[in-house]
Parts: structure tokens; sequence; C-alpha cells
């Protein structure tokens, strides 16, 4: 396989994965130095005041009932779905995917790529093959955010908001805060997995876009739209009981990071293999589709 569309592809997204990934481990640093603050006594009160529509809202978003999402581990796997965290993933996987193709074209430089001893297949594997290290890279990035935080910061203890407001309750002098509980950073990688595993399936499903296509920002445009849609029809089918088996329209579905990180251990392992394997699936398969699409087609001229 010719060196030279390695280099290139390299190249191209070394910047957007150094910086990604640096941004993610400062932000998961900040988020967990920023929880530690907040005490889970006082987040689980004022679950209480909000409408049951809303939780049932947080539990369908995170997969696990509210009250695992209050401790702190569970308040902690909300990085994992943050929208930061989601945003800096995405722009990964539809910068990647939308510039294989589409990208090329629309810089000029396809004709330039073609006229090397390659064939179109290999610069489809190359690129997924960058896409799939740099979403385990961000993945991990996150990881080790959580991890920095977790060693730099106490976990928040667990206080009644009474001891914080005089006067806020009436009942008796609330005993003594709990000691901290630390939370095992180890937890956190089935969630690494299927973060990764969710962004190397949009990559995939991008550069599918990207082969049929030859404007970029049009392709950047369809994805996102195809990430809000399958979005949308993930929370519709947990929302509404009849709309169940639309979660099979969706690749977020097997998207549940919080899920496995609460779980208990037993039960993660083969949901996990599930989870990850349909989104590496999916991944692959668009990734295949593309190759063929794109060893077939014509290359029109720039724009």
């Amino acid at each position: 396989m010719n060196r030279a569309v390695w280099r290139k592809a390299i190249r191209e997204s070394r910047v957007q994965v150094i910086v990604s990934s640096v941004l993610l481990v400062l932000f998961g640093w900040l988020l967990v130095w920023l929880m530690s603050f907040i005490p889970t006594l006082m987040i689980r009160d004022f679950l209480k005041i909000l409408p049951a529509a809303m939780n049932r809202f947080m539990e369908a978003s995170a997969g696990v009932p509210v009250d695992q999402i209050t401790t702190n581990a569970g308040r902690l796997s909300i990085l994992y779905v943050h929208v930061i965290t989601m945003l800096v993933c995405i722009g990964w996987a539809v910068g990647r995917g939308s510039d294989v193709v589409s990208g090329e074209i629309t810089r000029g430089t396809m004709d330039l790529l073609l006229a090397l001893p390659i064939r179109r297949v290999e610069v489809v594997f190359v690129s997924a093959v960058v896409a799939a290290v740099g979403a385990m890279v961000l993945a991990v990035s996150v990881w080790v955010g959580t991890w920095i935080g977790l060693a730099t910061t106490n976990p928040p203890e667990e206080v009644s908001p009474s001891q914080f407001v005089p006067g806020m309750s009436m009942a008796p002098i609330p005993p003594p805060p709990a000691p901290s509980q630390p939370v095992d950073v180890a937890i956190f990688w089935p969630g690494v997995f299927n973060l990764a595993a969710m962004t190397f399936c949009l990559a995939g499903l991008t550069t599918l876009l990207s082969s049929m296509d030859h404007v970029r920002w049009r392709t950047i445009w369809l994805a996102g739209g195809l990430f809000i849609v399958s979005f949308a029809v993930k929370m519709v089918a947990r929302l509404w009981a009849p709309g169940d088996w639309m979660k099979y329209l969706s690749f977020l579905t097997a998207f549940e990071p919080q899920q496995l990180i609460l779980m208990e251990n037993d039960a993660t392992r083969g949901l996990a293999w599930r989870y990850d394997g349909t989104l590496v699936t999916i991944g692959l398969a668009g990734y295949a589709a593309a190759a063929v699409i794109f060893a077939r087609r014509d290359i029109p001229a720039a724009n």
C-alpha cells in the first residue's frame, strides 16, 4: 500500500486529534473538579421537586434510574454524553468522514490522489483506520481527564441542603456528612469503548454519504442531520411506549455509555459486546459500502 496515502491521512488529521484530545482531557478534569463542590444529597432533594415527566426524560436519556445518576459515579458518567464531549467526537467523525471523497473533490485534489499507484478501496481503508484510531484516542482522552480529576479532587460529601441554608428545614440538625467514597476510575472503561464505537460508527456513515457526493459542506450537513434524527428517534422510542419498535431505526440506540458504566459488571460485559459490536458493524458496513460506491463512480471536476 502506498506510504504517501498514509502520510497524507495522518498529516491532515493529526492537528484535529491533538487539539481535540487536549480539550477533552481538560474538560474532563474541569467537570470532575466542579462536581466535587456539589453535594450528592442536594441534587437528590432537588430532583424530588421536579415533575415526574422530567425525571422520566432524564432516565430515558441516561438509560438508568435517576437514583443511579445522582451517585458520585453516576454524575461523573455524564461526562461521556456531555454536549461538549459529543461535539468534539462528532466533529472528528464528520470531519474525517466527509473528507474522504467529497472533501477531496471540493478541494480539487482528488485527481492528484488517484494519480498515485493505489486503488480507490485503499483510500477508504486508510481513512477507516485513521478514523478508528482517532476515535479511540478521543475516548481515552475523556477517561484520562476523569482520572486526573479524581486524582486531584475529592468526591462530594453526602450533605443535605439544610446544612447550607439556615432555616431551610424545620427538621432536627442532620448528622455529620458521610465520609467521601472514592470512585474507581476503572468503572468508566465500558463508557470509553462505547463512545469510541459510536464515533467510529458515525465516521463510517459520514464516509458513505461522502462517497455519493461531491460537495463537502453538504456531506457535513447531511451527517449532522442524520445524527439529530437518530437521536430524536431514540428518544421517541424511549418515551413513547407504542413506538418502542422505532429504537431499531436509530444507531444511537446502541450508544449507552452511562448504562454500561453504572450497571453491574456481569451484566455489563454481555451488553457492552452487543452495543459496541452493533456500532462497529454499522461503521464497517458504511465504509464497505462507501468503498464500493467510490470504486464505481465517476469523479466530477472541482467546483
